[in-house]
């Protein structure tokens, strides 16, 4: 089971590698704004280690001043270069086995006598490492697509010994968010979001095509239902061509959708995965033939898999490095018997109806699900999970789901979990409570899982939020401690008027909102972010005392002041860029919806 490894040892070696001057303990970059040193861009570099290079170059001279020459690879190394590149020359500065293992996307930070090494998986790893070292070793941070924070150093020293070999622990990482699918974010933070705008230069990213719930694009009702009724699904007696599944043991569906996963794959050469999944609703096929294979498997996921199975079969003949996507959800998130997932078929479970209010293994709510979860994992090695981070009926209420996400992303690498999404407010304009601090969190344990959580909590607090941050960690602190003291289960659809979000936490949370605008009072920027944030408690409480006016019968003029607060509200929001409300509704439409309720001008 892979996972993120760095080791500091002292390096001696002999040949190209050159040996560290006797007792030297650092090796000093650049000295008052000035360097000996060049960035050497190895032979044959790939796209993404070119960018890599850039980048290292770039924000070596955004810290220090001084620039760093770009120069490609030559017969004889300069003595004091940084490497770039994963071909023979760092091969025989790293040693024989070295970049063994490393995959796509593993890493080696090295120093080799005066020289420094950055390698790793050419898809995507060397340019990691810059990465890596950037961040981890020289404390440059990318907080959101808009905030980075690049410290000042004239002299920039690095450990002589430096040994960093870094592996993820997930081979897909999803932080779904809006904010982390920007391209240079998400390279930066090493997700591989198929929502992220990755592109050949940053590594590209593990794509998808088409995302996810796949029947009816793969045998579409509109062409033929009317003529082939039999390749949809017999729910009470009768075939289904509207909210259908698939009839999954009618050969010919098989031999449909797979002639139009091979098309698709023509068709979109740059994704990785290709999803065969069920709609996004009930009616699974009772026919006879279906139905057996349930009886036998003991869930509906095994005529799922069995079909799924057929199909990733044949694509394995034509298409060897393509992978077959597939859900465990609603009907089907039980894990079949017998029938195991072919090598090439992620299976995705989904655990929709989970408290995250607390760990899983510690939540009573969550038995069934970490039951689940162990019998997936003993079924196949190759499990992707999508789990939930936000409440989609109301992006800006509060979750307080941070001490989960401590516990629950280790737990998935614990038990074997390859690829891990992480859904938030994946909508266009973005936002929401903690928004951007929960997709960099979540991407550096997505990384490293044994990452010091509340240690990253804090980083971010401080580096996005300046003066404003410890009272900002008092409201984190409150939130949580409301949740986990008192054991109120957390929901991903709860509404406002949820137990933890009574009126005294409220209060309270307001006040840890009140002391961090007065704290950024003099730094513009960071009193907006503050402000943003504090949007979500607003949020709550015009929904609350609406719920209330409604119940108190809806006297006029409290309709009048609600609907000021309301307008004020979405001209607010909308100023940082927010379009949706919810999952399915956009904030103009909440907002001419709450003015025909309320009755007024």
């Amino acid at each position: 089971m892979n996972t993120v490894v760095v080791v500091a040892i002292a390096v001696c070696a002999l040949g190209l590698v050159g040996k560290p001057s006797q007792g030297a303990k650092e090796i000093q970059l650049t000295t008052a704004g000035n360097t000996d040193y060049v960035v050497v861009l190895g032979r044959g570099a790939t796209p993404s280690e070119k960018h890599g290079a850039q980048e290292l170059a770039r924000f070596l001279k955004q810290m220090s001043g001084a620039e760093f020459q770009l120069k490609a690879e030559e017969a004889v190394l300069p003595q004091k270069c940084l490497f770039v590149g994963h071909g023979p020359t760092a091969e025989d500065m790293l040693g024989a086995g070295a970049l063994r293992g490393l995959g796509s996307d593993g890493l080696v930070v090295k120093a080799v006598g005066d020289r420094i090494v950055l390698s790793g998986g050419a898809e995507r790893g060397t340019m990691y490492a810059c990465y890596s070292l950037l961040e981890d070793v020289l404390g440059c941070r990318w907080y959101s697509s808009t905030v980075s924070v690049i410290p000042k150093k004239l002299t920039i020293r690095i450990p002589a010994n430096i040994n960093r070999r870094e592996i993820p622990a997930f081979e897909n990482r999803d932080p779904f968010y809006t904010d982390a699918f920007d391209a240079d974010w998400a390279a930066r933070n090493r997700s591989t979001s198929s929502a992220s705008r990755l592109d050949k230069k940053r590594g590209g990213k593990i794509a998808y095509w088409p995302f996810v719930h796949s029947f009816n694009l793969l045998v579409p009702p509109q062409d033929y239902f009317d003529s082939h009724p039999e390749y949809f699904s017999l729910v009470n007696g009768q075939r289904q061509k509207d909210y259908s599944q698939l009839c999954l043991t009618n050969p010919d569906v098989v031999r449909i959708a797979t002639a139009q996963v091979m098309k698709w794959i023509d068709e979109h050469p740059e994704a990785k995965i290709i999803s065969v999944s069920q709609n996004d609703w009930g009616g699974a096929c009772q026919c006879e033939k279906c139905q057996a294979i349930v009886k036998a498997e003991g869930s509906e996921s095994g005529p799922l898999l069995a079909f799924v199975n057929q199909v990733a079969e044949q694509v394995a003949r034509k298409h060897p490095d393509k992978l077959i996507d597939t859900l465990a959800y609603q009907y089907t998130k039980d894990p079949p018997k017998t029938i195991k997932p072919l090598p090439n078929v992620r299976v995705r479970l989904c655990p929709i109806e989970a408290c995250v209010g607390h760990p899983f293994e510690e939540c009573e709510q969550n038995k069934l699900f970490v039951d689940l979860l162990r019998k997936w994992s003993s079924l196949t090695g190759n499990l992707y999970v999508w789990h939930y981070v936000t409440n989609f009926a109301n992006y800006m209420q509060p979750v307080p789901n941070f001490k989960e996400l401590e516990a629950d992303i280790p737990m998935y690498h614990r038990m074997g979990v390859k690829g891990l999404m992480l859904q938030g407010n994946y909508q266009e304009g973005g936002n929401g409570e903690f928004s951007e601090m929960r997709a960099w969190v979540e991407a550096k344990m997505l990384w490293d899982p044994s990452r010091d959580f509340d240690a990253l909590v804090g980083d971010f607090l401080a580096g996005y939020y300046g003066p404003a941050a410890p009272a900002l960690r008092k409201y984190y602190d409150l939130m949580h401690s409301r949740v986990m003291d008192n054991h109120i289960h957390v929901h991903i659809y709860d509404p406002p008027s949820a137990p933890y979000l009574d009126s005294e936490t409220l209060a309270a949370a307001e006040g840890c909102f009140e002391e961090a605008q007065r704290a950024a009072r003099i730094h513009p920027e960071y009193l907006r972010r503050v402000k943003r944030d504090a949007l979500s408690l607003r949020y709550v409480r015009l929904c609350q005392d609406k719920a209330a006016w409604e119940q108190s019968g809806k006297n006029a003029e409290q309709a009048a002041g609600l609907w000021r607060r309301t307008k004020e509200f979405c001209e607010e929001f909308a100023s940082y860029g927010a379009v949706w409300i919810r999952e399915g509704q956009r904030l103009d439409a909440w907002e001419k919806e709450w003015q025909a309720q309320l009755a007024t001008n």
